[in-house]
């Protein structure tokens, strides 16, 4: 990767750290699209935003995104409550750790 493409991505991390922490995007979408940057980035195993990867797998097999609308009504309903207990649970740790991304790299 170049260091123009570190620069870029890093602008997109803080983009997408912006966007989950003021609640522009779901929590499930934002830490989807911060996961795939932090790969890209080679940070994903940085023990400071591990919480995007444990969300990430707490939440596999459920629907989100556009996913959502290939969904009957009431599995998705049932699941839906699924979703909001986990998003619950880790909100706290992703807010936070949204707030120091964009204090790294803002």
């Amino acid at each position: 990767m170049t260091p123009e493409q570190e620069i870029a991505r890093k602008k997109q991390l803080v983009s997408a750290a912006k966007a989950l922490l003021s609640l522009q995007v779901g929590i499930s979408i934002g830490c989807v699209r911060i996961g795939k940057i932090l790969l890209r980035l080679t940070l994903q195993g940085d023990e400071q935003y591990q919480v995007f990867n444990q969300f990430n797998r707490a939440t596999v097999g459920l629907p989100i995104g556009n996913e959502r609308l290939l969904w009957a009504h009431p599995a998705l309903l049932e699941h839906d409550a699924k979703l909001a207990k986990i998003e619950a649970e880790f909100r706290p740790k992703l807010l936070s750790a949204c707030i120091a991304i964009i204090d790294k790299y803002g």
